[in-house]
Order: structure tokens, then sequence, then C-alpha cells
């Protein structure tokens, strides 16, 4: 299993409740009492600082491919090398993030199959369609293009990771449009909720990990819409949206981690 070295793991990072309140980052393996500060924005304040950044001199582009690997890397912590992962992508950048998370695992030997409502020259979103054309041209891993619902079913039966790449931190409604509502009732009941399942039920269903917060929530107030990714693991980007800590958003939420997109 070719997995990342312990520098690049570092980067996905836990995000905690002190004592205090105060919301704090340690590693897995890390007393939290040794934990630091993590940022915590308002969604409009993220979107400013990936401008900041971009204007910096570092592209949309690159944090999304940052963005991509950190979810991979959250894949490769829990499934090995030939397994089964589905990745669920919506027509946004958050669907750009999937692609990326979808190249990146099938050149590391995974079995992948990703699932889209368009082709990538359909997608207007920029960069995800660049990293979507950019992946389709790789040819490493199966697209299924508006499949029904039976189709997904059968490929989330077999997986062994799902990864929520639908709605990103832009959603904001009270209901999740079709395709989308159907594709995230049928995950959240194929894979339930891995960590909450016996150890016997566990083996039986796949681990689901949402990128940056879980499709139907709203990761600026934490409400959810009737249809909601109940996510094992949120791996969100840059900084901590307050939605995410909203008591009321932890049941979607799952372990929250933290990828600050940094250079390696």
């Amino acid at each position: 299993m070719k997995k990342g070295n312990a520098e690049e793991m570092a980067k996905l990072i836990e995000v905690q409740r002190g004592q205090d309140g105060a919301v704090l980052a340690t590693a897995s393996d890390a007393a939290l009492n040794d934990a630091k500060p993590v940022p915590v924005m308002d969604v409009a304040e993220v979107v400013a600082l990936e401008q900041r950044i971009a204007q910096e001199g570092t592209s949309l582009y690159t944090l999304m491919t940052r963005a991509g690997k950190a979810v991979a890397e959250a894949v490769r912590q829990h499934a090995p090398v030939g397994s089964h992962i589905v990745v669920l992508v919506g027509s946004g950048n958050n669907g750009g993030d999937g692609w990326v998370a979808a190249e990146d695992l099938a050149e590391q030997g995974y079995d992948v199959a990703l699932v889209t409502k368009a082709p990538a020259a359909e997608i207007k979103a920029e960069p995800a369609k660049t990293a979507a054309l950019k992946a389709e041209e790789a040819a490493l891993f199966r697209i299924e293009v508006d499949p029904g619902l039976d189709a997904i079913k059968e490929a989330l039966d077999r997986a062994d990771v799902v990864v929520d790449a639908i709605l990103g931190t832009g959603f904001s409604h009270s209901e999740v449009r079709e395709p989308y509502a159907s594709w995230i009732v049928l995950a959240n009941e194929v894979c339930g909720r891995k960590s909450e399942c016996s150890d016997k039920g566990a083996d039986e269903v796949a681990w689901l990990i949402a990128v940056d917060c879980p499709s139907g929530l709203n990761a600026q107030m934490g409400t959810a819409a009737q249809a909601c990714i109940r996510a094992d693991e949120t791996i969100t980007m840059l900084a901590v949206k307050k939605g995410l800590l909203v008591p009321e958003a932890a049941p979607y939420v799952g372990q929250l981690r933290l990828a600050l997109l940094e250079s390696e």
C-alpha cells in the first residue's frame, strides 16, 4: 500500500473542543493539552481567504488539487490499495475536489467509480472543469454519467469507502435538488454510519467521507436540508466553518478533520 509520508498525513488534523470551548486541532496521537487553536470562519471569510491566496500566487486550481489529495489521504487511512471507492460528485467546485481525489486514488491502485450528473465537458464551474477534464483524459477510473439509482446502489453496495463531493459550502437552501437529493438518501440508506455500527455491522457498510461539509448541510448556520449526508468523517478545507460546530450539525458531520492546504 502506497501511503503519504508522515508529514503529509499530519496535514489532516483532528478538530476538537477544549474544556474552555476553544476549537483545537491535534494529531490523532497527540494529547489535547498539546493542541493549538485552529481558524474558525464564516463561509464568506473562507471565500475571501481563497481569493487572497490566489492573488498572492497560489491558484484556485492548486488549492483544489491539494484539497482532493487531502481527501484521498483520508480514504487511504481507512482502506487498503485495491479497495472499492465510490466518489459522488456535483457540478461545482466541491465536485472538482472529488475528481482530483478519484484520480489520485486510481493512480495509487484503488478501484474507483465516480458518479456525476454531467460529463466533464459540461461542467461550468472553474477550476472544477479543468480538474474533471484532466481526470477524464487520464482514464484511470470508471465514470458513471447520470446513472439510475439502481446502478448507484449497486456501486455503493460494493464500496469500502464512499466520498461525498456533491454540494459544498455554498449550499444554503432548505431542499436539495434532484438527482442529488436521491443520491444523498441512497448513500445514507446503503452506508448508514459505520462509526455507529456494531463490530459485525461495521464490516458490512462503507465509511462515508464528506468533502468540506456534508452535502445538504448549511456550513454557515449548521442547519440540514431534509436530504443531508450523514458522514462518518468530514474533511474541511483551510478553516473550520462555523456551521460545522453547531451541536445540531454533529450527526451529519461525524468526525471533523481540517486540511490547511499548505504547500508540501
